[in-house]
């Protein structure tokens, strides 16, 4: 908490310092009518500034080159920064981007409530804020009189749904399993994910969640607690991961245990690496695949509709496709990683 306090500070501290030297504009804060550099002439080149989770993550690292790629087509700058899973860290390059003047900023945020300073300090600098893949707890935002201009995201809640679907169809007709998930809890997109896989499942008494676990958003993490799971409760059956790179390593663990064929796992499994693991089915039998490229584009155009004094939507949902054995093989040609 300590910290929090301490980069939100800073982050204002920095606002109120650039307003004092006179390089902040005035006028609106609110979502859609700040008037800043954003809201200039047509012909404009543009400069927008994109916190991401990190970089390492082959979902990230696609968003980020859709991010470069898209934004060259309408002039625009893209500055990518990762904050590796660090909340202090993202604070930062936010703070960064304010004294730097970009146009518009685009986050995909560590923490969906400790994000909401950052979105104040935004807010009073009159820089437009957009979200990318999770959004901020929107409650917070209301509580602090924080704004923002769009969230583009996966549709979530409807892929948990589909998960929950794929594990009671793969149960069989009286579903009965001990279950472990293996989450992310600190952001708005893993709770809708687990939420609407929570949402089929609850209506199964007999799929009992024994076991939850933070991922970490990590292969090593998802190793770890995988094993917790796996030995601390040695009749579990299933596991559902909310993310694709923690799956990866609860696939790991369930081979060391040599519990192959003992325990399905099933997930969002966005990457390459996730997608041949469903189409070997050995071990992962299905799942979900995001689209962070398709997510980057509409992210960049709508910026670009909103620098020009076009409308664009609060939310913007994005589909993520089933993943089975069957349809593997054109889901992996149409993934990343």
């Amino acid at each position: 908490m300590k910290r929090k306090m301490m980069g939100g500070l800073a982050v204002l501290s920095l606002v109120f310092l650039l307003a004092g030297c006179g390089q902040a504009s005035t006028g609106s804060s609110a979502a859609g009518t700040q008037p800043g550099s954003a809201r200039s002439s047509s012909g404009k080149k543009y400069t927008i500034g994109v916190s991401m989770y990190s970089l390492t993550n082959p979902y990230f690292a696609a968003m980020k080159d859709s991010f470069v790629t898209n934004g060259a087509k309408y002039g625009v700058t893209v500055n990518v920064e990762a904050s590796n899973g660090d909340e202090a860290t993202q604070l930062s390059q936010i703070e960064g981007f304010i004294q730097q003047r970009v146009n518009a900023v685009a986050i995909v945020p560590q923490d969906s409530n400790s994000i909401v300073t950052a979105v104040k300090a935004l807010n009073e600098a009159h820089i437009p804020v957009f979200f990318i893949d999770a959004n901020a707890d929107m409650n917070v935002m209301k509580q602090d009189g924080a704004t923002e201009v769009e969230a583009v995201e996966s549709d979530n809640y409807q892929g948990g749904v589909q998960v929950g679907k794929e594990v009671v169809a793969y149960l069989g007709s009286k579903p009965q399993a001990d279950i472990g998930i293996v989450n992310f809890p600190t952001a708005s997109s893993t709770q809708a994910r687990d939420a609407g896989f929570l949402s089929v499942i609850k209506k199964y008494p007999g799929i009992k969640v024994v076991s939850t676990l933070n991922g970490n958003v990590s292969p090593v993490t998802g190793l770890q607690v995988g094993s917790e799971m796996l030995q601390g409760h040695p009749n579990m059956t299933l596991i559902f991961s909310d993310t694709g790179p923690a799956a990866l390593g609860v696939m790991q663990a369930i081979q060391s245990q040599h519990k192959q064929g003992k325990v399905a796992l099933f997930g969002f499994s966005s990457a390459r690496p996730n997608i041949k693991a469903i189409q070997d089915n050995s071990i992962y039998k299905a799942g979900v695949r995001q689209q962070p490229a398709v997510e980057a584009q509409i992210e960049v155009e709508n910026m670009y509709k909103y620098f020009n004094h076009k409308s664009v939507p609060p939310q913007v949902l994005v589909p993520v496709p089933a993943v089975t054995k069957q349809n593997a093989q054109a889901s992996y040609a149409a993934s990343f990683g």
